[in-house]
C-alpha cells in the first residue's frame, strides 16, 4: 500500500464520529492526547499531514500524523499552526493511539514558554559566558530548585531579545535572572531563537495573538459539514478555533469554502460543545437555498471547510 493511499485511508479513519480522535472528543485544546512528552521538532509536511519528531530523552525518531483539528498552545496563545514550529524546536507533544502503534496521530502541542509559564517554572541563569552571548541555567520552580540539571545555550544571531514588554538588542544576560526560551536542538547545541523576561510575556501573547488572527483572515478556520435539511444547515468548527468561533453571533454570514466551491450561509445559533467555552462550536445555518444545499451535501462526510466571517 502506498504512503498516500494510507494517508488517505487514517483521514477517512479520523473523521468518522466512532473515531477516538473525531473533532467532537475535543473538549479543550490539550484535553486529548493518551501519551504525552518532550519531543524535538524537526519538519512538517503539508502535503501528507505528517510530521517527524524525536524523543528528547530517548532520540527515538517518529513521523506523526497531524491532524487538521489538532490544538495547539504556542507564545502563549491557542490557535497556531504546524508551520509556526522551527526545526529543532523543543515542544510538548500530545498522542493518541491507532490500534498497536501508540504514537499514531498528533492532538496537541505546547511550546515550551506555555508549559513553563503554566506551571510557574522558568530558567535561572548559572553562568554568563565571555561576550554576553551564551549561558547555562536550571529549571526554577517558583523559589525551588525543579530539575538540577543545568543547560547550556547559545544565542542565534538573529536571536529575538525581549525585555520589560520591548524589542531590544542587548541580551543583558547575568547571574541570577529568570528567563523564557524558545530555543533549537541544532546537533549538539541549544540555540536561543527567543529570549524573554517575565515582564515581557504579555507582548509576546499579544503579537502571537495578532499572528493567529491574520493565518485565520486569511486562510479560515477548519470545520465540518454535519448536516443539511430543509433550508438549513449544521457546522461544526473545530476547538483549535473555540476563541474566534466564540466570538460568531446570530446573523452574521459565513462564507464556507472547499477548493474553488464557496456558499454564504447566515448563522442562527452557536453552541459550544467543550469545558469553560473552549470545545467546538456547532453553528445552526441558514438561507441554504437548495443550489447551496446541493453544494453542502458534497461536503458531509468529512472533507475539511474552511469557514470565513463575511460580517
Amino acid at each position: 500500500m502506498s504512503r498516500s493511499l494510507l494517508a488517505l485511508l487514517v483521514a477517512v479513519a479520523a473523521q468518522d464520529p466512532d473515531a477516538s480522535v473525531h473533532p467532537r472528543k475535543f473538549g479543550a485544546p490539550g484535553g486529548i492526547g493518551v501519551t504525552r512528552g518532550w519531543y524535538v521538532w524537526h519538519a512538517y509536511h503539508p502535503e501528507t499531514g505528517r510530521a517527524d519528531v524525536s524523543n528528547e530523552s530517548s532520540g527515538e525518531k517518529v513521523t506523526v500524523r497531524v491532524l487538521p483539528w489538532m490544538t495547539t498552545y504556542r507564545h502563549l496563545v491557542y490557535g497556531a499552526h504546524p508551520d509556526d514550529l522551527l526545526p529543532g524546536e523543543r515542544v510538548n507533544l500530545f498522542f493518541n493511539p491507532d490500534g498497536a502503534l501508540k504514537r499514531a496521530y498528533l492532538v496537541h502541542y505546547q511550546d515550551e514558554i506555555g508549559q513553563m509559564k503554566g506551571h510557574n517554572h522558568a530558567w535561572q541563569v548559572d553562568e554568563v559566558s565571555p561576550g554576553g552571548r551564551g549561558f547555562t541555567a536550571r529549571v526554577m520552580h517558583g523559589d525551588k530548585e525543579f530539575d538540577p540539571k543545568p543547560g547550556t545555550f547559545e544565542l542565534d544571531p538573529a536571536c529575538r531579545i525581549w525585555r520589560d514588554g520591548k524589542k531590544v538588542e542587548d541580551p543583558a544576560l547575568a547571574k541570577g535572572g529568570r528567563l523564557y526560551l524558545t530555543w533549537c536542538a541544532e546537533k549538539e547545541r541549544r540555540v536561543v531563537k527567543l529570549l524573554a523576561d517575565g515582564a515581557s510575556l504579555d507582548a509576546i501573547q499579544a503579537e502571537s495573538r495578532k499572528k493567529v488572527q491574520e493565518r485565520i483572515e486569511r486562510d479560515g478556520m477548519g470545520a465540518f459539514v454535519e448536516g443539511v435539511e430543509e433550508g438549513k444547515g449544521r457546522l461544526l468548527i473545530f476547538s483549535t478555533y473555540w476563541a474566534q468561533a466564540g466570538a460568531l453571533k446570530a446573523g452574521q454570514t459565513l462564507r464556507l469554502q472547499v477548493g474553488d466551491d464557496a456558499v454564504e450561509v447566515r448563522i442562527v445559533s452557536r453552541k459550544n460543545l467543550g469545558a469553560y467555552g473552549s470545545g467546538p462550536n456547532e453553528i445552526v445555518l441558514d438561507d441554504v437555498t437548495p443550489a447551496k444545499a446541493e453544494i453542502l451535501q458534497r461536503w458531509i462526510g468529512g472533507k475539511v471547510v474552511r469557514v470565513f466571517v463575511r460580517e
